[in-house]
């Protein structure tokens, strides 16, 4: 109650300021593309945002356009030249600002048609550093969705799995008018809209909120493409409505000794979207029993291979009992997923209130079974681990995210932020494990059955005032905001582990029956200020101070079974009751230089971190105390306005992780025993970024160049243990040396004459790590190299073939075996070709082909996916769609993946869905169009 009474007063203290208001001058400089001389005497035009002329002036001989006396508000500026296309920029004026457009690239009308069909309007526009396409001049058929519009764009490539990549980058966010459309899911924008409902594409560089508030370019961009939906979809409704239903689905597996789901495959989406002026309703559904189980990127990058570890920039690395998704899809065995979501947004008040809120409820069930077989590679000796493992996990995920926006005036401005997050789960899994001796003999055997359920809650909210002053470049922002956690989980284990002598005969025999449950509660809370000082037109600086604060209680105890049968003999060894805290306040200071060409920074930060660590069970306190420095430097060089570079430092600090320092002991494997290390002190990085971007919006010729170099001090690192009987100890340490290179490339051209794409993409990394294996150091490097050629060809309304072959390389090595060597070679060939046929069918064909080649003990693999897919389009203005899918028709769908890392080589294979046919609907919605006639 008394931080609200403190917020309260702070905006109070600052109501004097509000309703300021000054006039604004705007000015640029214009020049062609093709040679970037001035272009004298064009027509500069500012717009009121009912289209009305509010200023206009010509350009002077040197191509100088001036405006002064503006009021703040926001104009279009309309930029025209005899035998030039025309240029657009939205620009927002604030009172006393003074603002540089810099130079102003026009494009030649006649350059423009060589590259581009153009049916009655402009196909491509450059507004400011916005790339805009307008759909109609790009010709898709009616029944195209995003997606499909987004292959056929000048520099723009979406990947099998619906990934975008723009200008050479990957596409972060894709927003539908301006807004997030499903919160972070921006494959229901992309797959489920249709093209005929979207008016332009614009490709930008999405700036920070705080660059937006300030108007200061603190250099941090994401790639983003925004929707603008044609007026006419922006009145009723829209949407589409899609079932099918298909054969069973064989997904016996030898290998993995399991029999799972085969029911009848089915798929149904449901996307309807209503407007009513500046208001947008939106409901999304899905139920399916495919690999179609519309994960979003961000899941996609979790589940399929990304890290789990998340860094909170309040509270540093936080260690939590119940990180990581239980019960979600992981991209392997058979999902079932049902989803169902809404959104709702809205402006009022002139646009001085906005709304938005996006609630979803999201069903996983997965049938699992996986082989993973594992060599480790000792200093004397070599083990293989052999565990078939069968799942079965069920997650069900309730979400609610909101975002409300207030203009107080032109000057200040409040952002309320929510997400409340509710998970519940229940998973069980059966392991079976042998572990061997190189003379392939066994030295452990384990069975076990791993059971566990709970619940997970988080709520985070901010508010955020920003204010302006009417010195231009002057602003301070203000902001308080708060994480409440409550996890709960309670967990089983079955166990019995055999341990044999070196002759085979039984050593001992180890049986567990256990019940773990454990809680876990957490508040974080904290503040910042931010303020921003011009020294001059182009010289600004940004000084910043935060504190958080971090409260973690977690209980955890582990309980055996009596001889009645109930589990009440607490195992102290396993069980404990901790209260965590941790303080972090930071201080920042920055000079930035920013002008037409450079954007420059350079700055450190300040950190205290105060942690405490209370362990009542034991009755006994852990504080550390650290004091850190963090340099940061920035370089961005616009050579144009289509190219640039990047150079950027960063020193960073990492802390332990309470699981590191203090862990509990975790006998879910019991062949698997953690130990803590108190003495465990900081890491730190240097980290150096180089990047060189060039981009021609006209013919979609991108180049794209990054380069990364980083060393750590202190890092954390495995001290690993294995005695005679296999099991595995190991602890946290802190070691020197470790580095990595890493680099990717990307260079994409288009051959007009053959209508050809041709994209390239080389990039890889070598790495260097340390650890300790039975007490003695190690080190460890690993190398990787990949390229990947993406051909494209398609011939409008005609046909589309896409070709993707790559190669990878990998190479391990370890310096306690100089003798043993780890390297392989992966090949892949994607493909795809679809042909528009009379009548309005459609015919497609897409392939995968997979070569893994074979290393030592482990056994390469070959095998060729082949989807087919028919279709036919139906009513005037095709709304119906009827279609026949068969997955996988050669039934050589594989479950695979292989890692090369530090001092182990692994292989899983896993379940995976197989060869099924589908047949289904598609039902487009559209409250202008249906019942019209089709006169294109």
């Amino acid at each position: 109650m008394k931080t609200i009474k403190q917020f309260h007063f702070l905006i109070f203290l600052f109501l004097p300021f509000l309703g300021l208001s000054q006039t604004a001058t705007l000015k640029g400089v214009i020049a062609d593309t093709s040679n970037y001389k001035p272009m004298a005497y064009s027509a500069v035009i500012l717009l009121k945002k009912d289209s009305s002329i509010y200023k206009k002036q010509f350009a002077n001989s040197s191509g100088i356009f001036n405006f002064t006396s503006i009021k703040p508000d926001t104009y279009r500026v309309l930029i025209s030249h005899p035998g030039f296309a025309d240029y657009e920029e939205m620009v927002a004026l604030q009172a006393e600002e003074i603002k540089d457009l810099g130079s102003i690239s026009l494009i030649s009308k006649t350059n423009l048609l060589k590259e581009i069909i153009i049916k009655d309007r402009q196909a491509i526009k450059l507004k400011g550093d916005t790339v805009e396409f307008l759909v109609d001049s790009f010709l898709v058929n009616k029944n195209s969705n995003v997606e499909d519009l987004l292959k056929r764009l000048p520099g723009i490539q979406v990947d099998k799995d619906g990934k975008i990549t723009a200008q050479g980058q990957e596409v972060k966010k894709v927003l539908v008018d301006g807004e997030e459309f499903f919160g972070n899911d921006p494959t229901i924008a992309t797959k489920n809209i249709k093209a005929d409902n979207v008016e332009t594409v614009q490709v930008f560089d999405k700036k920070s909120e705080q660059t937006a508030f300030t108007g200061i370019d603190d250099g941090t961009k994401e790639k983003t493409i925004n929707l603008t939906l044609k007026e006419d979809a922006k009145k009723g409704y829209f949407g589409k409505i899609n079932a099918a239903y298909g054969t069973p689905n064989p997904v016996d597996d030898p290998k993995l000794n399991n029999s799972g789901s085969g029911d009848n495959r089915y798929e149904s989406k449901v996307l309807l979207n209503k407007f009513s002026g500046k208001r947008k309703l939106a409901f999304f559904s899905t139920i399916s029993n495919t690999q179609n189980s519309d994960l979003d990127w961000d899941e996609r990058e979790q589940y399929l291979g990304g890290n789990n570890i998340e860094y909170d920039e309040a509270s540093g690395y936080m260690f939590s009992y119940f990180e990581g998704s239980e019960g979600d899809y992981e991209g392997n065995g058979i999902p079932t997923t049902r989803y169902v979501g809404a959104h709702y947004s809205d402006k009022l008040k002139n646009d001085k209130q906005i709304y938005n809120l996006t609630a979803s409820h999201r069903n996983a069930i997965v049938i699992g079974a996986e082989r993973d077989f594992s060599q480790w590679i000792l200093p004397d000796t070599t083990y293989y681990n052999d565990v078939v493992s069968r799942t079965n996990r069920n997650r069900t995920n309730n979400t609610l995210n909101g975002k409300a926006e207030f203009k107080l005036d032109s000057l200040s401005s409040l952002v309320i932020k929510t997400n409340f997050t509710q998970s519940f789960y229940n998973n069980v899994a059966e392991i079976n494990a042998d572990n061997l001796n190189e003379e392939n003999r066994l030295v452990n055997r384990n069975n076990r059955v791993n059971k566990s359920e709970g619940s997970n809650t988080t709520l985070n909210y901010s508010l955020v005032l920003n204010k302006k002053f009417k010195t231009v470049g002057r602003t301070i922002s203000l902001k308080y905001d708060q994480r409440l956690t409550d996890n709960n989980k309670t967990s089983s284990l079955f166990s019995t582990t055999l341990f044999y002598n070196g002759d085979s005969s039984l050593n001992s025999e180890q049986q567990l029956d256990q019940l773990t449950p454990a809680t876990e509660k957490g508040n974080a809370l904290g503040a910042s200020v931010t303020y921003t000082e011009p020294l001059g037109k182009k010289l600004f600086i940004v000084g910043s101070y935060d504190y958080h604060l971090t409260k973690s209680q977690s209980s955890i105890n582990t309980f055996n079974k009596n001889s009645n049968g109930a589990f009440d003999l607490r195992v102290d060894s396993l069980s404990n009751d901790l209260d965590y805290t941790i303080g972090i306040q930071k201080g920042e200071l920055l000079l930035r230089f920013v002008n037409k060409k450079i954007n420059t920074s350079v700055g450190a930060k300040i950190s205290q971190t105060a942690l405490t660590q209370e362990n009542k069970s034991l009755d006994t306190t852990l504080t550390q105390n650290f004091t850190n420095i963090f340099p940061s430097a920035r370089l961005n060089y616009k050579i144009s306005s289509t190219r640039s570079l990047n150079l950027n430092y960063n020193g960073s600090t990492r802390q332990p992780t309470l699981q590191q320092i203090n862990p509990i002991q975790n006998l879910s494997n019991p062949l698997v025993v953690f130990q803590g290390n108190q003495n465990l002190g900081q890491s730190f990085t240097n980290s150096v970024n180089l990047s060189y971007n060039n981009y021609k919006p006209i013919s979609g010729k991108s180049l794209w160049l990054n380069f990364n170099l980083s060393n750590t001090l202190n890092d954390f690192a495995n001290f690993d243990q294995v005695d005679e009987l296999g099991r595995r100890v190991f602890k946290t340490v802190n070691v020197d040396g470790n580095q990595s290179m890493s680099f990717y490339t990307y260079y994409f051209f288009k051959i007009p004459k053959l209508n050809l794409g041709v994209g390239n993409q080389f990039n890889g990394g070598v790495y260097k790590r340390s650890n300790f294996i039975n007490g003695l150091s190690n080190i460890n490097i690993n190398t990787n190299l990949n390229y990947g050629l993406n051909l494209s060809f398609e011939k409008e309304e005609k046909f589309e073939v896409y070709l993707s072959p790559s190669i990878g390389y990998n190479r391990s090595s370890t310096s306690l075996r100089k003798d043993v060597i780890t390297e392989f070679y992966n090949y892949t060939i994607n493909s795809s070709i679809s042909f528009h046929l009379p009548k309005k069918f459609k015919w497609g064909v897409d392939c995968d082909w997979n070569r893994r080649a074979g290393i030592g003990s482990f056994v390469g693999n070959t095998n060729t996916i082949v989807n087919l897919n028919f279709s036919r389009r139906f009513l005037p203005w095709d709304q119906l769609e009827a279609h026949v899918t068969v997955v996988d028709i050669f039934n050589q769908n594989i479950g695979f993946e292989r890692n090369a890392n530090s001092n182990y080589v692994s292989e899983q294979n896993y379940l995976v869905l197989k060869r099924y046919v589908l047949f289904g609907l598609t039902w487009n919605l559209n409250s202008n169009r249906e019942g019209g006639n089709n006169n294109d």
